[in-house]
């Protein structure tokens, strides 16, 4: 099963998000409201993509694989501005 964790703070600090599908927006309630929160984050499985607005559009980063994402940023995505996410493979 694919898994991302994303963090509300960098170094996986604060709330934490776990995703197990893709995810159009995270400002739904039922989301806790990640939108535009995000940090940093850990791929478990998988290979996602983040996008800047909802429903995967706007400027989207390359794909990650597994691996632990300190502080997005590093990772060429600005700070606090992830609205959607996306399973690219299991």
């Amino acid at each position: 099963m694919a898994e991302v964790v994303l963090s509300e703070h960098s170094n996986f600090r604060g709330r934490e998000k776990h995703l197990y599908g893709s995810e159009p927006n995270l400002s739904a309630p039922d989301k806790h409201f990640f939108n535009d929160r995000v940090s940093s984050f850990v791929v478990v499985s998988g290979r996602w993509k983040v996008y800047r607005d909802s429903n995967y559009r706007g400027p989207a980063s390359c794909v990650f694989g597994p691996g632990r994402y300190t502080w997005v940023e590093a990772a060429g995505i600005p700070n606090d501005s992830i609205s959607s996410v996306r399973l690219m493979a299991a």
